[in-house]
């Protein structure tokens, strides 16, 4: 019995050991299997990660070259049908993604029904990006839309300011690139179908936000809001005292972006009831989309960023300057005789400006004070157009600061230049003064005898332009004033004006005229541009007296001369009757300024 217990026990203790090594080999196959899920479970996540990455890297070169396409074909370059992104982010140096963009053929004209016309072009985009040994293509159809720029009322690249003093209607499309800041002393009036700004509207001052003043009224959207048979409806943008009258407390904001809170009174899940309100990015699209029984479309007046917009390209500064920077350019500049020299094509390191390259009169003004002529072919015509030339100054107190000092100014007669028949061929003036500099170095360009044009015209000049008296206004044309700075003298102006004088009193003067120019920042909490009630410059105490343009207000750039802080009363200015308003004849490309810009946007078709 003994035995036969021992063995038994022996046999149990063997049972044992072999149940044991099983477990042991079912816990390593088990822990085996699990390990190699798991490594393969982070090998796919890895993977996952990887191809992620390089698919985010191809959507980025494509947004780039998205970029790229719609600034070249604001400032008239070529397409660029391949290029190269560097995408920063995963490392210090970033990743190098290519891209390709090919016209698909597709190109056509859409007109509105006010008569704006945008030229529509499909491009297709490749990109493709390559990380750690994981590759991703992306596709998309793209339209750019090119609209004449001085199809809008109003167009700013940065910042939009409106702020006048007395009551103001702006007719027109008003578009910014940046945001948009709308008060005024009194009401603005916005009489339009378009008020965008690609980033935020707020109903304050951007030199001072705790300033919401005045009454904006926006109109409702219209197919045509130039045609007086369509209904006419307004609806206020309230200020921050208007909206706490309405809400019965103070929100710390106007019915602009900042507003974000939804006022459901009754609790039904919608504002639409009396006394409710809407987060401004729904309900700017509610109130001011088109009159209740309008039957001709939905559209919506007011749109920001938050409603989907995308930037507009324009041309950049460089596209006024006399000489810009460029590899392989056919000039060089001569340090010995202080100007740029033609060396030929590939040689040199600058090229001419778009506007100087392409005018048909080019005048030119040396360091040392001689004015020159040149035809499109470079020829000097100065003896023949001599009559129609001048040196002059004037005292710029805005360019002064305040002090003693005149701006050198050269001159041109545009009477003079079409009695003796040399008007431009294609209506482009460009002129310029070497040795410009800031403040009261900052030079310009005056046009005088301007009531008649023989025909169409632009002017473009680096520096300042200063239009005295009426402009273009027998038998109007379409004309542009392109500039560092604007500027605009009465008819009354006769370079009395110094430093120590009284402010000369300006008399009722008119000016059809498109204008493209730069202007200072404003400074939060600190020093205005003047916005756009002053972004043409003036220069006499106009009060009570009507200064009145049509055309359209285009801010570009920064202006890079005609830096002087903006400044009123004193010896600087005081402000005129503002009768703007935007040339709706400019809704007809005909009518337009020669070499009238565009307005470059691009969106989204399909990607894959």
């Amino acid at each position: 019995m003994k035995h036969q217990r021992k063995r038994a026990r022996t046999a149990h203790a063997g049972m044992a050991m072999m149940y044991a090594c099983f477990g042991v080999l079912a816990a390593a196959t088990t822990v085996t299997v699990a390990m190699n899920m798991a490594l393969s479970s982070s090998r796919q996540a890895l993977t996952n990660v990887r191809s992620t990455r390089a698919k985010y890297l191809a959507d980025a070169a494509v947004e780039q070259a998205k970029t790229d396409l719609t600034n070249a074909i604001a400032n008239w370059e070529p397409v660029p049908t391949i290029g190269s992104v560097n995408v920063p982010g995963l490392d210090s140096d970033g990743v190098d993604v290519t891209y390709t963009a090919a016209a698909t053929g597709f190109a056509t004209i859409q007109t509105d029904a006010a008569g704006i016309q945008t030229i529509v072009t499909g491009y297709e985009i490749a990109a493709t990006a390559s990380l750690d040994g994981f590759s991703h293509t992306s596709h998309r159809l793209i339209n750019s839309e090119a609209t004449p720029i001085f199809q809008f009322a109003v167009f700013y690249t940065d910042d939009l300011e409106i702020n006048p003093g007395p009551d103001m209607t702006l007719g027109g499309r008003v578009h910014t690139n940046g945001d948009m800041y709308l008060n005024c002393g009194g009401t603005l009036r916005m009489n339009t179908n378009y008020v965008h700004a690609i980033g935020s509207i707020y109903r304050n001052r951007k030199d001072d936000l705790s300033i919401s003043q005045g009454t904006v009224n926006v109109r409702k959207w219209v197919v045509n809001p130039f045609d007086t048979a369509e209904p006419s409806s307004y609806v206020t943008m309230n200020s921050q005292s208007q909206m706490t009258s309405a809400l019965g407390r103070d929100p710390g904001t106007g019915y602009d972006s900042d507003f974000v809170e939804r006022v459901d009174t009754n609790g039904d899940g919608d504002c639409d009831d009396s006394g409710e309100w809407w987060d401004f990015v729904t309900g700017a699209w509610k109130m001011w989309q088109e009159p209740s029984g309008y039957a001709s479309g939905t559209g919506h007046t007011v749109q920001t960023g938050a409603h989907g917009l995308t930037q507009a390209a324009v041309p950049h500064i460089g596209s006024i300057k006399m000489f810009e920077a460029s590899s392989g350019g056919a000039y060089a500049f001569n340090a010995a005789l202080n100007r740029y020299q033609f060396v030929g094509a590939g040689n040199g390191t600058y090229d001419k400006g778009f506007y100087h390259q392409n005018a048909d009169l080019s005048v030119i003004t040396y360091a040392d004070g001689s004015i020159k002529a040149y035809n499109n072919a470079g020829t000097d015509i100065t003896t023949s157009i001599s009559s129609a030339l001048s040196s002059r100054t004037m005292y710029d107190a805005r360019q002064a600061n305040g002090g003693a000092g005149n701006v050198a100014l050269t001159q041109i007669d545009l009477a003079q230049l079409a009695a003796i028949g040399a008007w431009p061929a294609n209506g482009l003036i460009y002129a310029a003064s070497y040795g410009a500099g800031t403040g009261t170095a900052a030079k310009g360009v005056r046009l005088v005898n301007g009531s008649t044009l023989p025909n169409k015209l632009t002017v473009v000049s680096e520096n300042s332009v200063y239009i005295k008296g009426n402009f273009n206004t027998v038998a109007k044309k379409g004309a542009a004033v392109i500039a560092d700075a604007v500027n605009l003298l009465s008819n009354a102006w006769n370079d009395s004006k110094t430093s120590s004088s009284a402010l000369p009193s300006a008399t009722a003067t008119t000016y059809n005229v498109a204008l493209i120019t730069g202007n200072t920042e404003t400074q939060v909490d600190g020093q205005y541009s003047g916005g756009l009630e002053n972004l043409p410059r003036f220069h006499e105490k106009w009060v009570g007296v009507n200064c009145t343009i049509t055309g359209s207000f285009v801010n570009a750039w920064r202006s890079q001369y005609a830096t002087g802080n903006w400044v009123i009363g004193g010896k600087y200015y005081q402000a005129p009757n503002r009768i703007w308003n935007y040339d709706s004849r400019f809704n007809n490309v005909g009518n337009l300024p020669p070499f009238t810009p565009m307005a470059v946007t691009a969106h989204d078709v399909c990607a894959w």
